[in-house]
């Protein structure tokens, strides 16, 4: 299903926003899944007949998928992940970023069997350019597909844009306050592309498969949005990527949303269904926090890894086709969070892409 917001989405960073002069409420480059997840609960719940805050535990297990950014485009909706952070670019190309062997002698600070990642030649010392935050599935399945891959260019764009809005506040009589002024900032859903603008929306796909429709509010000031059936299905597992599972016995998996991890940015015992962590890139951790409607009490804050975190995986060699394709289909558009709950809250989607399983070798770059 699809959600498209009537007005700029307001999704705040956690910071505080008071009611002294000069305040700015901040948003997030784009909503938590919890965000949507509650919204789109609360709004079942109501339809249903339901009375909140007793029926907070009960709709709490209605799961989600998503959400991931859906643009409007001549054949329909089309869909855009963010940007796998094992992508640099420098200078006119964009490399990849692979898992390095450590020479004899030499060591890190990494947890034990975890190796560094880095650029196929320490030549590339360059400063690293700009990408899309946002990359159409196109070109992220084709990043996917390619291990080493040449002459790649990503066919995205920066996502939503944040819309700053400048507010005074009112005395009892109506009049405005002497200085009394404040901002908000929100995300237009829409962008400007050679002259016309593109509806862009959030994709969310509900594990019981009920979509909504109707104008209801989401996020802060309750600022409407349009809730419909339809929007880009979720991918299906490509065999190519089956295929390079099979030949290589290694994996790489891309977070689509955050997710939350028992070993902080790890699973525990670093282990996917049984395929074992050998290295990681993962961006800086994604403060989450909220309000807690059953205990009617904020929640404690947690920190997420966040969205396009890549993790390099190598399968055992004992497992044959049958036990790699379940594993394929165990995280293939699966929400990978280890807590069941925040599996529901749509924490930890993830996307399979290949790798060699045989990283660079320092002393030969």
């Amino acid at each position: 299903m699809l959600i498209e917001p009537r007005d700029p989405l307001i999704v705040r960073d956690g910071r505080p926003f008071t009611n002294s002069p000069g305040a700015r409420a901040r948003s997030l480059s784009f909503p938590l899944p919890q965000t949507v997840a509650g919204a789109y609960r609360t709004r079942r719940g109501l339809l249903e007949g339901l009375s909140f805050p007793e029926a907070a535990e009960e709709v709490r297990g209605l799961g989600i998928r998503g959400p991931l950014l859906a643009e409007e485009g001549e054949g329909g909706w089309r869909l855009l992940v963010p940007r796998p952070l094992d992508a640099v670019r420098l200078g006119e190309r964009v490399y990849p970023l692979r898992p390095l062997e450590v020479p004899p002698g030499a060591g890190c600070n990494l947890p034990e069997g975890l190796v560094p990642v880095g650029l196929p030649s320490p030549s590339l010392k360059e400063k690293p350019g700009s990408l899309p935050a946002f990359w159409y599935w196109e070109s992220f399945l084709d990043w996917l597909l390619q291990d080493a891959p040449q002459d790649f260019e990503p066919k995205g764009h920066a996502g939503p844009e944040r819309e700053v809005r400048t507010h005074v506040a009112l005395s009892e009589w109506g009049a405005a306050r002497e200085g009394a002024l404040f901002q908000t900032s929100g995300l237009e859903f829409a962008r400007k592309e050679k002259g016309a603008f593109r509806r862009l929306a959030l994709a969310l796909w509900p594990e019981d498969g009920k979509d909504l429709e109707g104008v209801y509010p989401l996020g802060g000031e309750r600022r409407l949005a349009y809730w419909r059936r339809g929007g880009p299905p979720l991918p299906p597992l490509p065999e190519a990527v089956l295929a390079g599972l099979l030949r290589h016995r290694a994996a790489r998996v891309v977070l689509l949303t955050p997710g939350f991890f028992r070993g902080a940015y790890l699973p525990e015992g670093k282990a996917f269904f049984g395929a074992e962590a050998v290295a990681a890139v993962v961006g800086r951790p994604v403060v989450v926090s909220g309000f807690d409607l059953a205990k009617e009490r904020p929640k404690p804050s947690r920190r997420a890894v966040p969205a396009g975190s890549v993790y390099f995986l190598r399968l055992p060699e004992a497992w044959g086709e049958g036990e790699v394709r379940a594993f394929a289909e165990r995280v293939w558009m699966q929400n990978l969070s280890e807590e069941d709950q925040d599996r529901k809250d749509g924490y930890g989607l993830a996307a399979l892409g290949v790798w060699s399983g045989e990283p660079f070798r320092w002393e030969e770059v």
